[in-house]
């Protein structure tokens, strides 16, 4: 059994009571609307997105999706992660539309999270993305190296140079020790250029992951 579709197909049905719902960004956010489509229940929802990739998604499903500028606040959001730790603090930010997916986030009534079991991991350090105003990296990089962090530009396939968010961006992956990664959440709020990074610490939030046995579990 896939992960992303059980746990997709036993949220469906915690979404039904909703009509306004934010969606983040990633492979089992695609699982969740792809088995909203098959139920029937896309078109009857009004969709908030993280990222431009999950539009397109909802869109050529014929989905609605409203515009971030619209200012409304999604009744339940919906998100992945890439991993989270036994005490449920999580790093988000691989498909680098972090700082969209805190805003619905921190908008929404209520928080859902869902993935797989394997993204629970409790390492001894995480690459923690972080979302920056392109004039200011360089200042940014020297202000982590002057407290001990490496940080690195986000580069990939398709493209020569930085990744480039949603927002016109570049992100940086720093590596932070887990015991660190609270109080890195609150450091990069003291450094100028930077926007916001992929840690969530508040906990104010339902997790929900499966297996491949089809087993879902709540964190």
């Amino acid at each position: 059994m896939d992960p992303k579709e059980v746990v997709a197909r036993f949220i469906v049905d915690k979404l039904k009571e909703y009509k306004l719902i934010g969606l983040g960004t990633g492979k089992t956010v695609k699982k969740l609307i792809e088995v909203l489509s098959e139920e029937g229940l896309l078109k009857e929802k009004i969709f908030v997105a993280s990222s431009i990739d999950t539009e397109l998604e909802i869109s050529k499903r014929e989905g609605m999706v409203i515009t971030l500028y619209s200012g409304l606040r999604p009744q339940v959001y919906i998100d992945s992660f890439d991993f989270v730790t036994s005490d449920k603090i999580m790093i988000k930010g691989g498909g680098a539309a972090l700082l969209r997916e805190k805003m619905l986030y921190t908008f929404s009534k209520e928080k859902i999270f869902i993935g797989e079991e394997s993204k629970l991991k409790d390492l001894k350090e995480y690459s923690v993305p972080v979302e920056v105003v392109p004039v200011g990296v360089s200042y940014v990089i020297s202000a982590f190296k002057e407290r001990g962090y490496e940080a690195k530009i986000r580069e990939g396939n398709g493209k020569i140079g930085p990744i480039i968010s949603d927002n016109g961006n570049i992100i940086l992956d720093v590596i932070v020790k887990r015991e660190n990664l609270c109080d890195f959440e609150r450091l990069v709020k003291e450094i100028p250029a930077i926007i916001e990074s992929g840690i969530f610490c508040k906990k104010d939030y339902e997790i929900y992951l499966a297996n491949e046995n089809g087993r879902i579990s709540i964190l």
